[in-house]
C-alpha cells in the first residue's frame, strides 16, 4: 500500500461531524481507527481467518501491522491480538545505520502452508518517499494462527532488482506450481508512459528466492480502461487451465491515487502470464486491493477495501475509518470474472421487513443495515433508498443494457455510476451503515459510499419492481 492518503473526494463537502451510523456493523471494521487492505484470508482447520492493514493508533493511514479477525461460518467474527507490527526502528545495540526492513510498516503479502507451517510473507518497509526500501519478510504462525514470530532471515528479498529502475516491490502473493514455489509481486515502470508490471520470483525451498523477470505488463490504457502507473496487491485466480490475475491499480499524484483493482483472463505458461481480455472487478469508486484465498469447499473466496469518501477533517472524528467488504466468491465465466455475495450472508437476515405493496409509496426503515433483493427491469421505475439530502437511485437504462446508480449526499457530492444489467434483471443491495455493495445476477458488483443525513432510511421501489427487504445482523463482531 502506498503512504498517499486516498480519502479527499474530488467534490466540495461540507464540514460536517461524523455521526456514529455511518459506521458499518455487519463488514469486518478494526476495533478503532484506521484500516485498509485485506491479507493473507484463509480457512484453517475448518476456520476462517481474515487479516488487514490496520493503524489503530490514528483514523488515517499510519505504518501499518496486520489486524486480525476470524470466523467459523464468514458471518460472525472474533477479534485476536494484532499479527504482526513494526519492528523497532534499531536493534539494540547496532549501530545508527542497520535499519529494521519493516521499521516502517508491515505493509500487504499473504498467508501460506510451508512444510506444515502457517508463513506469512508480507512486504517490510523501511524509509519513506525516494529513500523507501521495499522488502519481502516472512513470519511463522503458531497452529491457532493466533500467534507469530518474525523470521531470522529477514529479509529473504531485501530490494527490488537493481536495473528494475523503480522501488515500487510489494505485495508478496505466493504458490506451489507442483514443482517450485512462485512469487508475484507488484511494480511498475519508470519511463516514458509509466504503466503497471508484475515482478516474478522462482524458489525451491519458499525462503531462498531468484529474480525471473516481468511476469506480466500492459500499456496504461487498455481497451479504453486506465490502469494507472503502478499496479500493487497481485493475485491469481485458477480454474482449470484458465487463470485471472487481479492487480489494484495506482496513480501515486492523482487526486483519488488508489483508482480500481482490475482482473486480466488468460493462461501461465512458462513463468509468463499470457492474456488479453481485461476488466473492471468493480464498478464502483470504493473497492481496492483485493484478496483471495481457495476455501476447503474448492470456492474461491474474495475481500476489498472499502475506502472511505470523507474530507480529512471530518475523518478526524471518525472513531472506525475503512472496512473490508463482504465475502465474495469469484469465478471465471468464459472470460470474465464473476462475483457474487457469499451464499453464507443469508444467515445475516433477521425477517422480511415491508410487502411490495408498501414498497410502491416508500417505507422508512430505523437503521442502515438491510438488505434488498428483488428483479429490476426495464421501464419499471427503479429502486430508491433516500434519508434527508442523500439518495442512492438504482434504474435501468433505456435501451436495458446499462444500468444506472446515482449517489448523492453533502459528505461525497454526487456520483453516477452503470454497471451492465444482468440478462435476468436479479440484484441484491446490501447497506450497512454508509457502505453500499450491489450485485446483479450475473455477477457484476459495485461499491460506494452514501453518507446519510440520518440512520432512517426511505425505501421505495417502482410500481413494476419486485424487491425483498430484510433488517440484518449487526452482532456480528464486537470492539475490543
Amino acid at each position: 500500500m502506498t503512504q498517499t492518503d486516498p480519502t479527499t473526494p474530488t467534490t466540495p463537502a461540507a464540514d460536517t461531524a461524523a455521526p456514529g451510523f455511518w459506521r458499518p456493523r455487519y463488514h469486518v471494521t478494526g476495533a478503532r481507527n484506521w484500516i485498509n487492505d485485506p491479507n493473507g484470508p484463509v480457512q484453517w482447520d475448518g476456520r476462517y481467518h481474515l487479516f488487514f492493514q490496520a493503524n489503530p493508533d490514528a483514523p488515517f493511514w499510519g505504518p501499518p501491522r496486520w489486524g486480525h479477525v476470524s470466523s467459523p461460518d464468514l458471518v460472525r467474527w472474533t477479534r485476536h491480538d494484532d499479527a504482526i507490527a513494526p519492528s523497532p526502528q534499531r536493534m539494540p545495540g547496532s549501530r545508527d545505520s542497520d535499519g529494521m526492513p519493516d521499521s516502517d510498516g508491515c505493509w500487504s503479502g499473504c498467508l501460506r502452508e510451508v512444510s506444515g507451517r502457517p508463513a506469512i510473507y508480507y512486504t517490510g518497509v523501511v524509509g519513506d518517499d525516494d529513500d523507501r526500501i521495499e522488502s519481502v519478510c516472512r513470519a511463522w504462525g503458531s497452529a491457532d494462527l493466533t500467534e507469530w514470530t518474525k523470521d531470522d532471515a529477514n529479509p529473504l528479498i531485501p530490494a527490488p532488482p537493481a536495473d528494475l529502475g523503480s522501488g515500487y516491490h510489494r505485495d508478496p502473493f505466493v504458490w506451489h506450481d507442483g514443482e517450485r514455489w512462485q512469487m508475484l509481486l507488484g511494480s511498475g515502470t519508470v519511463d516514458g508512459q509509466r504503466h503497471g508490471t508484475v515482478l516474478l520470483y522462482e524458489s525451491r525451498d519458499a525462503t531462498s528466492w531468484e529474480y525471473r523477470g516481468i511476469f506480466y505488463s500492459a500499456p496504461r490504457i487498455r481497451d479504453g480502461l486506465d490502469l494507472g502507473e503502478h499496479w500493487e496487491c497481485p493475485q491469481l485466480v485458477f480454474s482449470g487451465d484458465r487463470v485471472l490475475l487481479i492487480v489494484s491499480c495506482q496513480v501515486p499524484d492523482a487526486v483519488k491515487p488508489l483508482m480500481h483493482s482490475v482482473y486480466f483472463a488468460g493462461t501461465v505458461a512458462d513463468g509468463r502470464f499470457v492474456g488479453e481480455q481485461v476488466g473492471l472487478l468493480d464498478y464502483g469508486d470504493a473497492f481496492y486491493a483485493p484478496a483471495v484465498t481457495t476455501d476447503e469447499s474448492g470456492r474461491t473466496l474474495m475481500w476489498g477495501w472499502a475506502q472511505e469518501r470523507v474530507p480529512a477533517r471530518t475523518q478526524a472524528e471518525m472513531r472506525h475509518v475503512g472496512a473490508l467488504s463482504l465475502p465474495r466468491t469469484v469465478s471465471l465465466d468464459g472470460d470474465r470474472a464473476r462475483a457474487e455475495p457469499a451464499s453464507e450472508l443469508r444467515r445475516l437476515r433477521l425477517g422480511p421487513v415491508v410487502t411490495k405493496a408498501e414498497l410502491a409509496t416508500g417505507v422508512v426503515i430505523d437503521r442502515p443495515a438491510l438488505e434488498l433483493a428483488g428483479n429490476l427491469n426495464e421501464g419499471v421505475g427503479g429502486w430508491s433508498i433516500v434519508s434527508g439530502e442523500s439518495e442512492l437511485n438504482i434504474s435501468v437504462d433505456p435501451p436495458g443494457t446499462i444500468v444506472n446508480v446515482e449517489v448523492s449526499d453533502s459528505t461525497a457530492g454526487t456520483r453516477e455510476f452503470t454497471v451492465p444489467r444482468p440478462r435476468t434483471g436479479e440484484f441484491s443491495v446490501f447497506v450497512d451503515g454508509s457502505l453500499v455493495e450491489l450485485f446483479t445476477g450475473d455477477g457484476a458488483a459495485l461499491t460506494t459510499r452514501v453518507y446519510w443525513s440520518n440512520p432512517e432510511l426511505t425505501v421505495t421501489s417502482g410500481a413494476e419492481a419486485y424487491v425483498h427487504v430484510w433488517n440484518l445482523d449487526t452482532a456480528v463482531l464486537p470492539d475490543a
